[in-house]
């Protein structure tokens, strides 16, 4: 918290056009409308999330009731977005999936595999949103930035599954730690999403429009508080890069970071930077309302006693205890 605390200080010292005293929503007769939309919006997204969650697990092996698992997910949400901690919410979620399943390591690589389909969605729904606006092209390092990012991301997605096609990881999941837990996880859901194309479909579908939801409603935020360049277009070609920055170890939920992004992405087009760092914060506020519905989920949801879901001949062989094949594939 301290960190963040430091970033945003260093942000508004920084810069000599913003003032402690300007960081202060335009409010205006339609602004408790245009949040309410946004915190609903916000909270669909989630909805969004936790459906993506079990169509990735649906892949591996059969999966609890989707009731089940969004309680997990908003349990997760409340430990990530409310209290001070950025990770521990996927530690929530593998341990109570891991608990209902009997088989924490496949709840462990839906968990991954459910995090990295954004690494594939965000970037193109940037570039896609640029792509169809023209002028979003030339604003200088603001168009550089996002392009960075965006093309960042899908280098290192690309980097990630080609390393962890490598046959050597194809093993449990629970047989090894570290970095190679990460890569183990990876190939686990990815070669049951490879066998699995019509699921593999839904999830980046639904990941498509979980993600589509959170620009809508950064876009409504804005509207909110009186931030009009920040128009939906620009919404969708830059949040996608400031989502993925954001969620680089840096702070309490990307407390910090994501004003200074939003700074030069909505100041490009023309937004007070004391607003722009206003919007960022509005969006934090959102998302600690939204997460903090997961509060009953996170205390009662884990002491539901449900018996294991059955594997029934799990569909991915990974995921048992088996000796690693030899060679690359």
């Amino acid at each position: 918290m301290s960190l963040s605390a430091a970033l945003l200080a260093v942000l508004v010292w920084r810069l000599p056009d913003v003032k402690w005293a300007d960081l202060g929503p335009r409010w205006s007769s339609s602004s408790p409308a245009w949040l309410a939309g946004a915190a609903t919006t916000m909270a669909l997204a989630f909805v969004l999330s936790a459906l993506r969650w079990q169509r990735v697990l649906s892949a591996i092996r059969p999966a609890p009731p989707y009731r089940r698992m969004l309680s997990h997910f908003l349990a997760g949400q409340f430990v990530s977005n409310v209290l001070p901690t950025a990770f521990g919410g996927d530690v929530v979620r593998v341990t109570r999936l891991g608990r209902d399943l009997d088989d924490h390591p496949t709840a462990f690589a839906s968990v991954t595999i459910e995090r990295m389909t954004g690494w594939l969605v965000l970037p193109l729904i940037s570039a896609t949103a640029m792509a169809l606006q023209p002028d979003l092209r030339s604003l200088g390092s603001a168009t550089s930035l996002a392009i960075a990012i965006d093309a960042g991301t899908l280098a290192a997605l690309i980097t990630i599954l080609l390393v962890a096609a490598n046959r050597r990881f194809g093993t449990s999941v629970g047989n090894v730690s570290g970095w190679r837990r990460f890569l183990v996880a990876v190939h686990v859901g990815v070669d049951a999403l490879r066998r699995n194309p019509k699921v593999s479909a839904e999830v980046v579908v639904v990941g498509a429009a979980f993600q589509t939801l959170q620009c809508v409603a950064v876009w409504m935020a804005a509207e909110a508080i009186g931030v009009g360049e920040v128009s939906i277009g620009v919404a969708f070609a830059f949040f996608p890069a400031a989502a993925i920055a954001q969620n680089l170890p840096v702070g309490l939920g990307g407390l910090g970071v994501r004003e200074g992004i939003f700074v030069v992405f909505f100041g490009a087009v023309g937004a007070p930077r004391a607003l722009s760092i206003t919007l960022g914060l509005v969006v934090y506020a959102l998302t600690i309302a939204t997460s903090a519905f997961g509060a009953p989920a996170f205390a009662f949801g884990g002491r539901q006693p449900v018996p294991p879901v059955p594997d029934q001949g799990s569909q991915n062989p990974h995921t048992s205890d088996v000796t690693p094949p030899s060679g690359e594939s």
